[in-house]
């Protein structure tokens, strides 16, 4: 009788502790976080004792809660407009609604829109990415964005072509995957390679402000594209580099040097590498993005 009275008692202090957290989830989700050092993440054993069943709604809390977070920077007038902290925050917000759902997909993406671009949280991201790639073994995006990842930021062409390879070979994803694959276990076409996933990105991106981001992005690479292929068509031509880029024009090979969609200027290394005033904004962005589908 003891044993069950005891047990009685202590599923009750389970369930009044289960109702507070989720009451304090609730309330925080509708505020504005004061201060990083308001930004606590009860660990994750803690969190899946006290949701019980209710796993699926504790995790969609965390992830409005992250989303809160993000939109209240909006308003900001301070560059950059989070703090190293408040990242750290975000993405242990994140890091435990995946824990608590890992098939839950829009936490996957909000990492991948907002801490690659703007927080520069790479490995971050892709530990989130590995991890949905497991568990929503029928998605083939995932295991896309960690590839693209992979490619672009960390320049790690062996681990780009391997989720380029797993995402190829799940339903859905276009039959070019398998092939762009394996053009980046062989060769170094960073420029080509990184609009041909763009372009992939933007065919499945339904949201008018991701969408308007990534076509910028597109047309600054495009941009860059041609100029490298006015290079090497000038190196193939003379046999040497063109002092500056103008001299590709001087040689009939391009009528002018493209438009930079962010506004800046382009130019061009020692060794043909062109670059622009602005690749700070190609990386950086601007503010964007909202949950898709579940």
């Amino acid at each position: 009788m003891l044993r069950v009275r005891s047990s009685a008692l202590l599923l009750a202090a389970i369930f009044v502790l289960h109702i507070f957290l989720l009451q304090r989830a609730a309330t925080e989700s509708k505020m504005l976080p004061a201060a990083p050092e308001s930004g606590i993440v009860l660990p994750t054993p803690v969190l899946t004792i006290t949701s019980l069943e209710f796993k699926g709604f504790v995790s969609d809390l965390l992830f409005i809660k992250a989303l809160i977070l993000k939109g209240s920077t909006y308003e900001r007038k301070e560059e950059p407009c989070m703090k190293p902290e408040e990242w750290q925050w975000f993405n242990s917000i994140l890091i435990a609604s995946t824990d608590l759902d890992p098939y839950f997909i829009d936490p996957y993406l909000l990492a991948n829109a907002h801490m690659t671009w703007e927080a520069g949280m790479v490995r971050e991201t892709n530990e989130l990415l590995e991890k949905g790639t497991q568990y929503r073994d029928w998605d083939w995006s995932l295991p896309f964005f960690a590839g693209f990842n992979s490619f672009f930021f960390l320049h790690d062409n062996a681990k780009a072509a391997e989720l380029l390879a797993t995402a190829a070979q799940r339903p859905g994803p276009s039959e070019q995957l398998l092939s762009l694959a394996a053009r980046l276990a062989y060769t170094e076409k960073k420029t080509e390679n990184a609009v041909m996933f763009l372009e992939a990105i933007l065919a499945k991106t339904e949201d008018k402000q991701l969408r308007k981001q990534y076509t910028t992005r597109i047309n600054a690479l495009q941009a860059r594209l041609l100029l490298e292929r006015g290079v090497s068509s000038y190196k193939k031509k003379f046999g040497r580099y063109p002092a500056v880029l103008q001299d590709i024009i001087k040689a009939g090979i391009m009528p002018e040097i493209p438009r930079d969609p962010y506004g800046g200027k382009f130019s061009m290394g020692p060794q043909g590498q062109v670059a622009s005033t602005s690749d700070h904004l190609l990386m950086i962005g601007q503010h964007s993005g909202k949950p898709m589908s579940r």
